[in-house]
């Protein structure tokens, strides 16, 4: 599987400005980037979904397109007006009859609290990936960055959020276990506009000297001198189909605990997971990943993986796969916590089945993410005919296990694609131990209140202790690639 840069396929990279309204909320700014015009043996897709977070007023949309062609300029602006109270507007770029094809950054506004995701699809070979809830910054980091690993590659899209200046950027590339750059290169990036940086296809990417055996793997930060994002896809050249990606986080919102709702070691025979965790400091840290099993042969356990200490500036993977050093027995689901001993980290968390078949991957979350109420853009059930693509849903509770032992309640309210919540849902609460997870399984009570074959969106709300979600949009004949997201806080 091999990515070019398609011409007549469509793409966004996407910042998200939250406009604020006066006696209701702060002005705040997210962002949910970024995709870029790739092709995976063909052209790929995006659509973004925006959903309105007011519970009571309609929102007002705008989304401005800049073309990521350097040679065009200005953008292009699409509306949608009257978006009902929890309902979501989706715009799927090949169908936006006023966008050329190309690779475009946008900027979404509106009169209302919003929250966004991006999904990039390659139909022609079933790749998928979602990306979501990118926070601009001056210094960010990516976890993970691939070169020709074990045939993996990344794809870095950088997006200058001033529509009113250009970017400065430059970025660092660090090797695991190294503490200095192995490569350091400077971009200008257009007002509004963005770049991609490809990994499997730049030659002073290629010549970078390999830090493993099996190819280069390690980290990247990126500095400017205006806030940017950063998405990042990672292809997994071997297979048709599986790609996947994350975000970068800007250096401010590391943290000495975070949080990964899903981990996997040979569950249900085929999945796993990996964790990243990155340091951005100038001094080691040791880490530490806690496992709480929530599901199959771990269930009810505690298991800790670590400490391992990591140099100043570099990366360590926390594989749960079949190896001994993680203590994690076959057919394990749960969750994770990774603390930090030293200083703050990143990390992300790669979902894969049988290795390459599938693969997604989720930001892992810090405290100050959670929140009694999270919103999830899209909610699927059995959609696409022939693909029956069905979101998964795992809700994890950060309350402190330390000082409380008792449980929270969650429970799920979807809407449809008009934005009409739906009712008569028996199986849309869980009560969750602090630390533990739930896993709504697609299909049955929880996503049955969708009908099959359509989608919406959904709001999760806790009674008491702050949550973290992420969302696995797969496919049920395996014909498409699993992609998945973060949930976004909507605390309003």
């Amino acid at each position: 599987m091999k990515k070019l840069l398609v011409v007549m396929s469509m793409a966004a990279a996407v910042s998200l400005l939250l406009a604020g309204v006066a006696g209701m909320f702060d002005t705040q700014t997210s962002t949910v980037h970024a995709s870029r015009l790739a092709g995976i043996s063909g052209a790929g897709a995006t659509g973004i979904q925006v959903q309105n977070l007011d519970a009571a007023s309609a929102a007002n949309i705008s989304a401005d397109f800049y073309p990521q062609d350097t040679t065009k300029t200005g953008s292009t602006t699409l509306t949608a007006a009257g978006i009902p109270a929890g309902g979501a507007w989706n715009i799927y770029l090949p169908s936006a009859p006023t966008l050329d094809n190309g690779a475009y950054a946008a900027i979404i506004s509106a009169d209302r609290q919003i929250a966004a995701i991006a999904r990039t699809d390659w139909l022609s070979t079933g790749g998928a990936a979602i990306y979501s809830n990118v926070m601009p910054g001056m210094n960010v980091s990516l976890p993970l960055i691939t070169i020709d690993y074990n045939g993996q590659s990344s794809l870095i899209s950088i997006q200058n959020t001033d529509t009113g200046r250009s970017a400065n950027v430059t970025v660092d590339l660090i090797g695991v276990g190294s503490a200095s750059p192995d490569l350091t290169e400077s971009y200008t990036v257009g007002p509004g506009k963005s770049i991609t940086i490809d990994t499997g296809t730049d030659t002073k990417y290629l010549a970078v000297p390999k830090s493993t055996p099996l190819g280069f793997l390690g980290s990247m930060n990126i500095t400017a001198d205006v806030p940017v994002g950063v998405q990042s896809f990672i292809d997994i050249t071997t297979s048709d189909k599986a790609v996947y990606a994350f975000e970068g986080v800007p250096a401010e919102d590391a943290a000495d605990v975070l949080y990964a709702p899903l981990i996997r070691r040979r569950h249900l025979g085929v999945y796993d997971t990996g964790i990243s965790v990155v340091n951005p400091n100038t001094s080691a840290v040791d880490v530490t990943v806690t496992y709480i099993g929530t599901g199959g042969a771990c269930s009810g356990s505690t298991t800790d993986h670590g400490p391992v200490s990591i140099a100043p500036n570099s990366s360590h993977v926390f594989y749960q796969g079949p190896v001994p050093e993680n203590g994690l027995p076959n057919n394990c689901l749960g969750s994770a916590v990774i603390k930090a001993t030293g200083g703050n980290v990143l990390a992300i968390v790669n979902d894969s089945k049988n290795y390459t078949e599938e693969s997604a991957a989720y930001n892992a979350m810090p405290a100050s993410v959670g929140g009694l109420k999270v919103a999830l853009p899209l909610a699927r059930n059995r959609f696409l005919a022939g693909f029956e693509v069905t979101t998964g849903i795992q809700v994890m509770n950060i309350g402190s296990s330390d000082t409380d032992r008792t449980p929270t309640n969650v429970t799920i309210t979807f809407s449809d694609s008009s934005g009409a919540v739906m009712s008569g849902c028996t199986g849309c609460t869980a009560s969750i131990m602090p630390l533990a997870s739930a896993n709504f399984l697609p299909g049955g009570s929880v996503l049955g209140v969708l009908p099959a074959g359509t989608y919406g969106s959904a709001v999760v709300e806790s009674d008491s202790d702050p949550i973290v979600i992420i969302v696995n949009d797969f496919s049920y004949t395996g014909a498409m690639d699993a992609a998945t997201y973060n949930g976004i806080k909507a605390d309003l």
